[in-house]
């Protein structure tokens, strides 16, 4: 008959997975214990709760402290290390790399019966063949003896490795940093001694009671704190602003909100910063509300003490732990227990949940968690998942979550129905971190790659070539990336062991301090020809999180056509220097031709201001006679005259009216090169007002349609302007479509000088000022020509005037400094816009 070797075993080692496998399989009879079955009886329990539960347990047991674990402890240990060996060892040889450290506290619990709590300690293990640092938030407590004296020590413990190296990571940035704080439900407060100034953020002013919008001082944040309290955490501010222990600050007290009287446990954690003479100058930091934490706490040692007796105040403790523990049964997976993190992190009431096929309440999840509950059935060994995604409906939107878990199945004694217990973490806060920061690293080394300078990025003291943009490869290393990626600098470019570069990257390295030089020749070898730059280059570090220095980003200029030019200058200055004396008589010469064309340039202005006089005076005179007989004679012998001769005279009346539009408009082409005149601050709102009432006829028999906006006050000649405006605006109506109605639309706004170098303007800023229309538009390649004397694109016949009007509203612009262009807008009319100098810019 086949025997059972488990049915032999010891009850309490019937279960528990690899470790209960180990403990059975160990020959105990060399050890102090002996025998498994003549084991004290406390011993028995706490291995045998121990090797039932799916959290992380370790017991140091005896004088000796012999090593026990349950298999939710064995992946802390990792491989190539310590399990199987340590299990019934002693812990100074289990332990030896930190004996000295975790001993003290062993004893702390051993002679006083009271337990330790210690959250994210760094405790480094020898493990997966080398020393690893870890981080641990556990806590030590007392298992008594079936004496009733101190028998053990429990070790219940979370390995909190990636917690605390990614909260490292996320605060390399203030973004990040925020991030975090906000994902985490931080308050921050900033304290400034020297002003006496104090800050904190929105959440801070919620749990102290105070309206948002309130300014806060530290007497505030002092009173919010329970007055027994107060005392003791007035004497570690103070301790931190006086320097003691670096100025760090971290404490634990209790906060009362003013409004609701709610109490809150907080832990603040800061620092306080010192300037000269090791005075204070900022004391900042951050509290996070951990009342739900320190209770349960609380409720997990007061549970320890009393697990022997009370699975109740267990499972109270599960229910409140900070990671989520549920328990499913039977082939329907009837959620049998499920703790307030799980239902948190569910979205989920427990009235609702509780007794309920898993897959019922949550359908979303069955793609992702069903298969898994099947492998754990049909293997009956624990299944583990570490940032596992799974779809889960919160606030009535699916959401893509993540967690780190073991599903863990229970076999019961005299249970037919097997039970599948599930510990998960969300990790999805870290998740989320992780991926913004992995995308501002793709930002950065796209910023690199994408880069119109130069770089690369070396790493190492051996400076081997970790990226290069193709600015870098192409122009200055000649190389392809396979060529050099992953190489030492000094093996592509041997030639290099001659210049400095080698040693001042060695330096930043060494140092950390950044190098930049400007001007610099380099020379890089291809196919045994030396190639010669002149740059411009600047070393900067590339520092980890504890702030050493791992490489080199090198930004690289091409100067070596300045160089080279600067030079060329040099030597032309000495020739022109040279050629100055040579060339000083002539200039003489040419000053004096000069002279002379001034005063004739003089003498031609007298005789224009000669000729306005005459058009004026002389030419006027004789037209108003032409005009006034003309008019008594069709007056007077109207009834006399043929309709051939009436035809005739109506032809003398009209070439009189244009011969006097343009004598006026040939007196106003004059006196736009008049200077001197006098500027005064003109509205320009009004000038257009003004010429709107005189057009206001046209522009109604048209039904035309003119908007614009707000225009500026400048320094002008106001008729001047009027004139411009009057042109413009009368252009658009006269030029218009004969089934259209006009549309004119007058713009203002501001302009930087130098995008408008290419019309000569020099001044800072300029008014930039268009006129829009609708109308026939300009033809092509008429855009300047428009603007010389008696230009005109169409018959007179077609459309009345001289074809001076254009020429004096760029006189006069140009008198103004400014500069007027004009442009067709593709058979949607013409754009003319004006360029005046903000110099002259009054304030509306």
């Amino acid at each position: 008959m086949k025997v059972n070797k488990t049915q032999k075993s010891p009850k309490f080692l019937q279960a528990g997975g690899e470790m209960g496998r180990l403990i059975r399989e160990k020959d105990w009879s060399s050890t102090s214990l002996g025998s498994p079955e003549n084991w004290p009886v406390s011993l028995k329990f706490a291995i045998g709760s121990m090797l039932r539960t799916a959290f992380p347990k370790f017991i140091w047991w005896g004088e000796s402290l012999l090593c026990f674990y349950n298999d939710a402890y064995r992946p802390s240990l990792g491989k190539e290390g310590k399990h199987p060996i340590i299990l019934g060892q002693k812990g100074e040889r289990a332990w030896p790399e930190i004996w000295g450290t975790i001993k003290p506290l062993i004893d702390q619990v051993w002679n006083t019966g009271k337990p330790i709590w210690m959250e994210d300690q760094l405790i480094p293990i020898y493990r997966n063949g080398k020393m690893e640092d870890v981080y641990w938030t556990f806590s030590y407590s007392a298992l008594l003896g079936d004496d009733e004296n101190v028998g053990g020590v429990l070790v219940t413990c979370t390995e909190t490795t990636k917690a605390v190296l990614n909260l490292k990571k996320l605060e390399e940035s203030e973004n990040q940093l925020a991030f975090a704080i906000n994902a985490a439900e931080l308050s921050t407060w900033d304290y400034n001694p020297i002003t006496n100034k104090f800050s904190g953020n929105q959440r801070l002013k919620s749990w102290f009671g105070i309206p948002r919008k309130s300014e806060m001082d530290l007497q505030i944040a002092l009173k919010a704190i329970i007055p027994s309290d107060q005392a003791r955490v007035t004497k570690e501010i103070n301790a931190a602003l006086n320097g003691a222990n670096d100025g760090k600050y971290d404490i634990t007290y209790s906060i009362q909100n003013k409004k609701n009287k709610e109490i809150k446990i907080v832990h603040a954690l800061g620092r306080a910063w010192f300037g000269e003479n090791n005075k204070a100058i900022r004391f900042n930091g951050i509290l996070q509300d951990v009342t739900q934490k320190v209770e349960a706490e609380k409720e997990l040692q007061d549970a320890y003490e009393k697990i022997r007796n009370e699975e109740k105040q267990f499972r109270n403790i599960v229910q409140n732990a900070p990671v989520g523990i549920a328990i499913f049964k039977g082939s329907t997976y009837r959620v049998e227990m499920a703790n307030n993190s799980v239902l948190r992190a569910l979205d989920k009431h427990a009235d609702k949940f509780l007794g309920q096929n898993i897959f019922k309440v949550l359908p979303e999840m069955k793609p992702d968690i069903a298969p898994l509950f099947k492998e754990v059935e049909q293997k009956q060994k624990s299944v583990r998942g570490t940032e596992f995604k799974v779809s889960i409906k919160r606030k009535g939107k699916i959401q893509n979550s993540y967690f780190d878990f073991i599903l863990y199945p229970i076999n019961l004694e005299n249970e037919e129905t097997q039970e599948i217990m599930l510990v998960a973490n969300e990790v999805t806060d870290y998740i989320v971190a992780r991926n913004i920061l992995k995308e501002h690293e793709n930002q950065f080394r796209n910023l690199v790659l994408q880069s119109p300078i130069a770089m690369a990025i070396l790493r190492g003291k051996d400076l081997k070539i970790e990226m290069a943009n193709e600015k870098m490869l192409n122009h200055f290393w000649r190389r392809t990336f396979t060529e050099v990626i992953g190489k030492r600098i000094i093996d592509v470019f041997p030639e290099l062991k001659d210049q400095q570069y080698p040693a001042e990257l060695g330096s930043v390295i060494a140092t950390g301090n950044p190098i930049r030089n400007k001007e610099s020749k380099a020379v890089v070898a291809k196919n045994g020809e030396n190639i010669e730059f002149y740059i411009n280059y600047n070393y900067l570090p590339l520092k980890e999180l504890d702030d050493k220095v791992t490489g080199v980003m090198i930004t690289v200029t091409d100067v070596t056509d300045q160089v080279l030019a600067k030079e060329k200058l040099l030597n032309f200055s000495r020739e022109l220097e040279k050629q100055v004396n040579e060339r000083t008589g002539l200039l003489q010469s040419s000053n004096e031709r000069l002279e002379q064309s001034i005063k004739k340039l003089e003498n031609a202005n007298d005789e224009l201001e000669s000729f306005a006089y005459v058009s004026s005076h002389d030419l006027q005179e004789p037209l108003r006679k032409i005009q006034m007989f003309t008019s008594r004679i069709l007056e007077q012998e109207q009834l006399n005259l043929s309709e051939t001769t009436k035809k005739y005279f109506d032809k003398i009346t009209l070439s009189a009216s244009r011969m006097r539009t343009l004598i006026d408009d040939l007196l106003s082409f004059s006196r736009t090169y008049k200077e001197g005149a006098k500027l005064e601050p003109t509205d320009l709102n009004l000038i257009v007002e003004q010429v709107l009432e005189n057009l206001s006829v046209i522009i109604e028999n048209k039904n035309s349609k003119v908007t614009r906006s707000r225009l500026p006050i400048i320094a002008a000649v106001p008729f001047q302007l009027t004139q411009v405006f009057s042109n413009l605006i009368g252009n658009a109506l006269k030029f218009s479509y004969p089934d259209r109605p006009p549309r004119i639309n007058i713009n203002w706004g501001q302009v930087d000088g130098n995008t408008l170098n290419d019309y000569g303007l020099t001044e800072a800023s300029y008014h930039k000022i268009t006129v829009r229309d609708n109308g026939i538009g300009i033809a092509a390649g008429m855009e300047d020509k428009i603007f010389e004397v008696f230009q005109r694109l169409h018959g007179k016949h077609e459309y009345e005037g001289t074809g001076i009007g254009l020429s004096i509203v760029k006189k006069i612009i140009v008198n103004h400094k400014g500069f007027i262009t004009a442009k067709n807008n593709s058979g949607e009319g013409s754009t003319f816009t004006i360029y005046l100098p903000i110099p002259y810019v009054k304030k509306p």
